[in-house]
């Protein structure tokens, strides 16, 4: 047990596993989840510093930096320096990886959104999908509903799940929190909302920096787990090179769907490209997606779990026969 706690490799190799097990089987209830504290933290602090629309672009890029400074440092240095301080840190570490990982509560969003509209419940299933994207949904037809739900779920397991692993594995669940805290930054100051064009482009520009190689990780994963040749087939032919556009043309043609099109946000129009496969999306591909999301994080979840029990063999930390 003093090994367990004492040895980074070890330790974070349990972290790590016991925070997966607890995703995969427990919901965090919303109401009580102290990320909810911060978003409505992050909300507030929006409303009260945004500038107004006659202030100049680089009024809103500096208020918008100063704002996730004012948000992140002060907590990250907080909890940094009481695991510093703990005598065994390895119980606050798990508990922050539990809290930034929480990736269940997309997947409980995405079934209600399942659950509903496989009982036609149109109404329902705007609302439902709602919760999962910023986009207006109250025009949204049967096809777009599901579009939207699956490439919410799909985006938020490359920049969401995939990240925060990524991070930790990389510098630690300090590291995890602070890319998990920009990154809901980022979604709260999305620069599609109305008014925050300027203002979230600069936490939102440092987390597009900070998932790239997740998202490629992820992207790899899921080629794995879907129709390979399909997926780089439909990623050559996309015709848009941004990289949500590639994430979903791979998806897409691995599961030979179409995604994308056009898209409302605070009732301005965006026309985005359809990418993928040659056929819309069906109820019955909103339940392989899911499944192939699912078998995609089992793989992201096993190779991070195996790259720590190499480093810790490596190390000496656990012994090979």
């Amino acid at each position: 047990m003093e090994a367990l706690l004492t040895h980074s490799v070890l330790s974070s190799l349990v972290i790590l596993l016991m925070a997966i097990v607890a995703d995969a089987v427990w919901r965090w209830p919303a109401a009580y989840h102290p990320l909810t504290l911060m978003q409505l933290l992050a909300a507030r602090m929006g409303d009260k510093v945004l500038p107004g629309a006659n202030h100049a672009p680089m009024q809103h890029y500096i208020s918008g930096t100063l704002a996730a400074v004012v948000v992140v440092v002060p907590l990250v240095s907080l909890l940094g320096l009481l695991v510093y301080l703990a005598e065994y840190p390895v119980f606050f570490e798990a508990v922050i990886l539990v809290a930034v990982l929480d990736y269940n509560h997309e997947r409980y969003r995405f079934r209600q959104v399942l659950n509903s509209v496989g009982k036609n419940k149109k109404t329902l299933s705007r609302e439902s999908v709602g919760y999962m994207v910023l986009r207006d949904c109250d025009r949204l037809t049967d096809i777009g509903i599901a579009k939207a739900a699956i490439e919410a779920l799909l985006l938020k397991f490359y920049y969401h799940y995939v990240a925060v692993i990524f991070w930790f594995l990389l510098a630690g669940p300090i590291a995890a929190l602070t890319y998990r805290l920009l990154l809901l930054l980022s979604w709260q100051w999305h620069p599609r909302r109305a008014g925050y064009q300027h203002f979230g482009m600069p936490v939102r520009k440092l987390v597009r920096l900070m998932h790239l190689l997740p998202s490629l990780i992820g992207a790899l994963c899921m080629l794995v787990v879907t129709a390979g040749g399909s997926a780089l087939k439909a990623l050559k032919n996309a015709p848009a090179r941004d990289r949500t556009s590639l994430l979903l043309a791979a998806f897409a043609g691995g599961n030979h769907i179409r995604l994308g099109g056009p898209a409302f946000y605070a009732g301005r129009k965006t026309t985005p490209p359809r990418v993928g496969g040659a056929r819309d999306v069906k109820y019955s591909d909103m339940v392989y997606c899911r499944r192939a999301i699912t078998r995609a994080g089992i793989l992201v979840a096993s190779l991070a779990l195996l790259t720590l029990t190499v480093l810790a063999a490596i190390t000496g930390q656990v012994s090979v026969p």
